[in-house]
């Protein structure tokens, strides 16, 4: 390392290391107009084993038939439309919609975009800021390996690699977004016994690193969990092995495929605590759509609380105004003003009901499945769709209000935490109506089949087979070779198995968060870090002023970390990473000598 130069190493090539890319490039492409003398000598190193832009998740070369859950008119990574106006933009700042419209993409804007097509954008972004950074001066080198340890010398970071020669930085940001994690309580239970006895477990990992062919056709897969990787598996297996979705144009919501099965589809054993798959997201427009007005939850109101009680309750001072303006969007919309919208019924339909087979409850969930799927293409004529996604809207707030710590930690862990966030995701994180369309139909075939409530796995060691049942279903045991946990690897610090994670922990140079609630202390998922820009705090609670944090390490600041900013969102809320990895950039070049 150079002394005429000062180092920043980016570990992490995804979407959070292409939004500082883009925001260091919008950074130096303005002190560059003003006078270059301003600009110390940058040498970034950006490092990563995986695609460079796009990174593991958002691989341009991954099946096709995996959907964002987002809008096309949402995604970016890098300032667009209002959003310019808090944050300076950079030659190359452009959201997805805008590229993909260059780019011949006939994406409108409701529509839901190939993610393969996303990580198409996060790789020209990528390598426009790349190339931005490097025709203004900056020498940019771009690593493909794996940071393994990070040691601390006298103002730079040494940093071991996992193949290639160490190297030497002044500055470190941690964009590691998903990052592997070790198997923990039941998962561990059940992979260990597998192992024993030869079957075929998956354990919680991206779908990217899921190898689906080894699911064979005809054979049971059991299946934990109908989020968003449920929706990944149900499609490799079905249409990406040759079965074909035949639509009715005329057909009612629910009932408008039908599957024409190849041969080689396994049979789906589905299950979840709640017995559904997410819901379906409605084809109302915009990420919150029009129509949905806060009334209750307001700015003035949130503030008002805050004079009184400084630090806020969730459940005393937030949640029930959260429920006043979900009940007052339902009856606006049309919802029987006589009736309420119960939450609880809509989150959990199957609670407290009992079914005497498992043909009974393959009939409930045809039926719900059409349901979901009649609400969700209502658009905002739909009263249950409409107040969700008020409670959506909700969901902004809290998230900022969690960020400026203005809900106490007890509060957080207990009901933020402890039930809001599962509410929510299964209510408003779900997938675009088109899949829950495909799954009825799959239902209909018998390539997928519903356990039901809370189900319970485990291993029949007589019969050497994985087995699940639910207690509320009568006769629903089933069997299987094969198990898979269709979630993504735990975002806990404490149960990563990534080397770096590891050994930062391991050195005292991060510790994880811990929170007071109870009386006691609770370990929490992310880093402690301090406030924006947020840099790791060691065991002994000390600064390490020179290593940063982006992105979903960063939980413990921040509740709900978003796939993408929104396009032309706020920085203090929808465009939050944005900010951040400004707030980063401001802080390091803050800090840089001059070329003076």
């Amino acid at each position: 390392m150079s002394n005429q130069e000062h180092v920043i190493a980016v570990i992490g090539a995804g979407p959070r290391g292409t939004s500082f890319l883009e925001r260091l490039l919008a950074h130096v492409e303005q002190q560059a107009i003003r006078t270059q003398s301003e600009l110390p000598p940058l040498r970034v190193l950006v490092i990563d084993p995986a695609r460079h832009g796009s990174g593991k998740i958002w691989d341009p070369e991954q099946s096709p038939r995996y959907l964002m859950n987002t809008p096309a008119s949402f995604p970016t990574a890098a300032p667009a439309g209002a959003t310019q106006e808090e944050l300076t933009p950079s030659s190359c700042s452009t959201s997805f919609l805008q590229w993909a419209k260059k780019q011949g993409l006939a994406y409108n804007d409701g529509d839901f975009p190939r993610r393969a097509d996303y990580g198409a954008y996060l790789r020209w972004l990528h390598q426009e800021a790349v190339s931005g950074l490097r025709a203004n001066g900056v020498s940019v080198e771009e690593i493909p390996d794996e940071v393994t340890s990070i040691s601390a010398g006298k103002n730079w970071y040494g940093l071991l690699m996992a193949q290639g020669p160490a190297r030497e930085a002044n500055a470190v940001i941690l964009a590691l977004g998903h990052v592997p994690a070790e198997p923990a309580g039941p998962a561990a239970r059940l992979s260990s016994q597998a192992q024993k006895l030869g079957l075929h477990y998956q354990v919680p990992a991206i779908p990217t690193d899921v190898d689906y062919n080894r699911f064979e056709a005809g054979e049971n897969v059991l299946v934990r969990g109908m989020g968003l990787n449920f929706f990944d598996l149900m499609i490799e297996v079905t249409a990406g092995r040759g079965g074909r979705f035949k639509q009715h144009l005329s057909g009612d919501p629910g009932h408008r495929l039908d599957y024409q099965p190849s041969g080689q589809e396994p049979i789906l054993i589905a299950g979840s605590r709640r017995g559904t798959p997410y819901r379906a997201k409605t084809v109302a427009p915009g990420f919150v759509p029009e129509g949905v007005e806060l009334t209750q939850l307001t700015d003035e109101v949130i503030e008002e609380l805050i004079r009184e009680h400084q630090q806020l309750d969730f459940a005393a001072h937030l949640w029930p105004l959260i429920e006043a303006d979900m009940q007052q969007t339902y009856r606006r919309i049309g919802g029987d003003p006589q009736a309420e919208f119960k939450l609880e019924e809509f989150t959990r339909p199957f609670d407290h009901q009992f079914f005497g087979s498992a043909q009974e409850y393959q009939q409930a969930m045809a039926t719900w499945l059409t349901e979901d799927a009649a609400t969700a293409a209502e658009g905002a004529q739909n009263p249950q769709k409409m107040a969700v996604n008020a409670l959506h809207a909700a969901r902004l707030k809290v998230k900022h209000l969690v960020t400026e710590r203005r809900i106490t930690q007890t509060s957080l862990l207990r009901d933020v935490e402890g039930w809001f966030e599962a509410t929510v995701e299964g209510l408003t994180s779900g997938p675009p109506l088109q899949r829950i369309e495909e799954l009825a139909a799959l239902a209909r075939a018998g390539i997928v089949q519903f356990l039901g409530p809370s189900p319970v796995y485990g291993v029949e060691h007589d019969e050497g087979l994985f087995i699940a049942d639910s207690s509320a279903v009568s006769g629903a045991r089933y069997t299987a070779r094969y198990m898979i946990e269709a979630m993504m690897p735990p975002n806990r610090i404490t149960q990563s198995s990534a080397p770096l994670v590891r050994s930062l922990l391991e050195a005292g140079t991060a510790r994880p968060a811990t929170f007071r609630a109870g009386g006691e202390s609770h370990v929490h998922k992310g880093f402690a870090v301090t406030d924006s820009p947020h840099r790791l705090l060691t065991s002994r609670d000390s600064v390490v002023e020179g290593i940063y944090v982006l992105g979903l390490q960063l939980s413990s600041a921040q509740w709900g970390t978003a796939i993408a900013a929104e396009a032309g969102g706020q920085i203090t809320t929808t465009a939050r990473s944005l900010a951040d990895a400004d707030a980063v950039v401001v802080d390091i070049l803050s800090r840089a000598p001059s070329r003076g």
